[in-house]
């Protein structure tokens, strides 16, 4: 099993994985498996993958790289213990089941406050995170611990290594600050301001006074108290931190005058070489390039050519594909797909004109169906005379011709009756106007336009004169 961490740039974790085997793209795309949202990050940036319980990682071909411990990585590269991956911004963190080893007691270790409290923290895994941040195994609440501070595994071997996770203030060990350092026991361990002693399982801890600074302080019950900052013991530390004193090194002048001469040595040999290489091996490997350069076999013009027609005759069968695709989608009236099919044709055959004149056409197929569409919802709305001119606007020659004259033909048999309703009713003029719509179809009955030629010649009927009220009759 095989644990992923991921950082970004500010110490902060973003995420976390958990997988067996398989493959995982990493990358900015939305497509990848694993998405780092990040301007520096491309598309498919890395790849991360697992071979007989080993895990591999791959750059993509990414602009900025991926890198392993510090050092960028070209081409497949097996991750090592405790690996650090940097794809852009973030950290990638990997641990898992090709590292880990059959742990023998539950605790191999433990880490004991320097203020004499009576906790400490046991060490019983392969490996441990210390830190602010709440997913740490350790947590640590202190200002000068980051948020994912330190990592403490333990190898095949027994053997227990710290190692620093970029963090602000630094890890130290016996008050000398390291990246990767193997810690022994009564090791003095500091993550910021914050100090332990490294304590083996079963081995007792000689009694180390501890700074005056510390004792006079209030013990907490809390095995997490920060230590006071070094800074404050003055120009010398307490002899809680002094470690053993260093002999006297001898003079370096010896040393450096050897790796000169030696120096000297390799500038000369480097110089008679390149003057050997420039007078005779350059020349005679130009002329043997230059004499490869003119053989050309017949074997190998044949192999071009035979390989520019298998390219043309490829191009060829699936630019029929196409046109036969672009045919039956247009049957069906399926005008993008068709107009796709007929683009890729015309991309692979541009000095044929037959793609052309077919996505013209389906362009003003288009605009009729929009016309045919806009038509029959004027003609819900009883808009009789927006839906005869739409329809009218659809061309000859397109396919939804016959539909629209099938429209107007409808159109004009509800413009007639409606007319007729309106003549019996004696309203000549909605009957006149109804009649009029009817012809402008160009769809009307015989029988309509005779109705409409006899209601023109007839004589509008006099209006009704009114009755005198019967009190004016009684004044008379």
């Amino acid at each position: 099993m095989f644990t992923l961490i991921i950082e970004d740039k500010y110490g902060a974790i973003v995420d976390e994985y958990s997988f067996e085997d398989g493959e995982f793209v990493i990358g900015r795309s939305q497509s990848c498996d694993i998405v780092l949202a990040a301007d520096n990050v491309s598309r498919r940036h890395g790849r991360l993958f697992t071979v007989d319980g080993r895990c591999y990682v791959e750059d993509l071909k990414a602009a900025n790289g991926v890198w392993l411990n510090g050092k960028r990585i070209y081409n497949v590269t097996e991750l090592p213990r405790s690996a650090q991956v940097r794809i852009g911004d973030f950290y990638l963190h990997i641990e898992g089941a090709a590292f880990a080893r059959p742990m023998g007691p539950s605790t191999f270790a433990n880490l004991v406050p320097v203020h004499g409290g009576n906790e400490s923290f046991e060490l019983n895994r392969q490996t441990t995170l210390i830190g602010r941040g709440k997913d740490c195994t350790l947590v640590i609440n202190d200002p000068s611990v980051s948020r994912i501070h330190t990592k403490i595994t333990q190898d095949d071997e027994g053997r227990v290594m710290v190692e620093d996770l970029r963090s602000s203030n630094g890890t130290y060990v016996n008050e000398r600050r390291v990246d990767v350092q193997g810690l022994r026991h009564g090791d003095r361990v500091r993550f910021g301001t914050v100090g332990f002693i490294y304590q083996v399982e079963g081995e007792e801890l000689a009694s180390v006074p501890a700074p005056a600074e510390w004792s006079e302080q209030p013990q907490s019950q809390s095995a997490f108290r920060p230590a006071a900052p070094i800074s404050s013991y003055g120009e010398e530390y307490p002899s809680f931190y002094d470690g053993p004193k260093q002999p006297e090194r001898p003079s370096m002048l010896p040393q450096v005058a050897a790796v000169a001469v030696i120096i000297l040595a390799i500038t000369g040999l480097v110089v008679i070489v390149g003057f050997a290489y420039d007078r005779w091996v350059s020349p005679a490997i130009t002329a043997r390039q230059v004499a490869s350069k003119k053989v050309t076999t017949k074997a190998a013009a044949k192999r071009q050519v035979n390989t520019l027609k298998r390219k043309r005759q490829r191009r060829k069968k699936r630019y029929e594909q196409l046109m036969e695709r672009g045919r039956e989608a247009m049957n069906a009236r399926q005008w993008d797909k068709a107009e796709r099919a007929y683009k890729e044709a015309r991309r692979l055959d541009p000095t044929e004109s037959t793609p052309t004149k077919a996505l013209n056409r389906i362009a003003g197929e288009k605009k009729a169906g929009a016309r045919f569409v806009k038509a029959e919802a004027a003609f819900a709305k009883k808009s009789y005379a927006e839906a005869i001119r739409q329809h009218h606007l659809i061309p000859q020659g397109s396919v939804y011709r016959a539909d629209a004259d099938a429209a107007l033909k409808a159109i004009a048999g509800v413009l007639e009756i409606d007319g007729d309703t309106a003549c019996k009713a004696d309203d000549t003029a909605t009957c006149k106007a109804r009649y009029s719509l009817a012809l402008s179809t160009k769809f009307a009955s015989q029988t309509l336009e005779d109705k409409f030629a006899q209601l023109l010649k007839a004589k509008p009927k006099p209006a009704k004169k009114k009755k005198r009220s019967s009190r004016r009759r009684r004044r008379r």
